[in-house]
């Protein structure tokens, strides 16, 4: 007789939603059902590694992720292997249903939205973690090598992931430590000129927005000058009411630009 949790990998694998919700209907101690002999792949692992995004809703319903994100031999979690994968529907059902494991880091120091930046397929997958309400990711992060999501997307030659990480602040002259800017890991001499001019760009935009903003800063710090009666002069109150800040160049975002997902120009 097949062991009831060979059952329940089976049934994650061949994409049978109906068997998997009467096997941890049945067995509810196998809810998570780590593999010894698969890196202790969780059930949510299993969905996320073979693309079964109808089963994805199940165990979470069931309290998969209730109380603690599972994490493999590899310190990664199912979000993880998803966005390894280029799984964009299972990594958008995670990020909705455990959005705890965004920042969570595996055993190279890489998160959710580095593991996206170095596959083109994930692409898609970057705006919902830049732009999540709760546990947005941090372009700013590094891993153990010191690479930020931004060297990834520059080493896998991914212009579009580029442009996102860019519009959100990312650094681009960050320096690993290796003492190389994400400039530096460009595939192809294409790749390198888009780079350039995608920071060029973007840097022109934020230089714009900087001056727009100081010249409403100096038409409001002008004021109204009031004279009263015996000649006093006085400046409307309204001269120290607080502006917008001021732009602080990269990390603080690109000003003016949304982050979104389109076709690279």
């Amino acid at each position: 007789m097949i062991p009831p949790s060979t059952r329940l990998r089976r049934a994650i694998i061949l994409n049978e939603p109906l068997l998997v919700s009467r096997l941890i209907h049945t067995y509810s101690a196998l809810l998570k059902n780590p593999s010894l002999h698969e890196k202790s792949n969780t059930s949510l692992h299993l969905c996320a590694l073979h693309d079964q995004p109808r089963i994805i809703p199940i165990l979470l319903a069931a309290g998969h992720e209730n109380g603690e994100t599972s994490r493999n031999t590899d310190s990664a979690t199912p979000l993880h292997l998803a966005c390894s994968a280029g799984h964009v529907e299972c990594a958008s059902l995670l990020v909705e249903g455990c959005p705890e494991s965004i920042g969570v880091r595996d055993k190279e120091g890489r998160d959710a939205l580095a593991l996206c930046a170095l596959n083109p397929a994930s692409t898609a997958v970057l705006p919902l973690l830049l732009n999540h309400a709760t546990h947005p990711a941090n372009p700013h992060t590094r891993d153990n090598a010191g690479n930020t999501p931004l060297h990834h997307a520059s080493a896998a030659g991914s212009l579009k992931a580029l442009r996102i990480l860019i519009s959100a602040g990312a650094n681009p002259l960050a320096k690993n430590d290796l003492d190389w800017t994400p400039l530096a890991y460009s595939q192809t001499v294409a790749a390198e000129v888009y780079f350039r001019n995608l920071v060029a760009e973007f840097e022109r935009v934020r230089i714009e927005g900087v001056r727009a903003e100081g010249e409403r800063e100096r038409a409001r710090g002008a004021g109204v000058r009031i004279v009263d009666d015996a000649g006093v002069e006085g400046e409307d109150e309204r001269a120290t009411m607080a502006v917008g800040r001021k732009g602080e160049g990269w990390g603080s975002g690109v000003m003016g630009v949304r982050v979104r997902v389109g076709s690279a120009e």
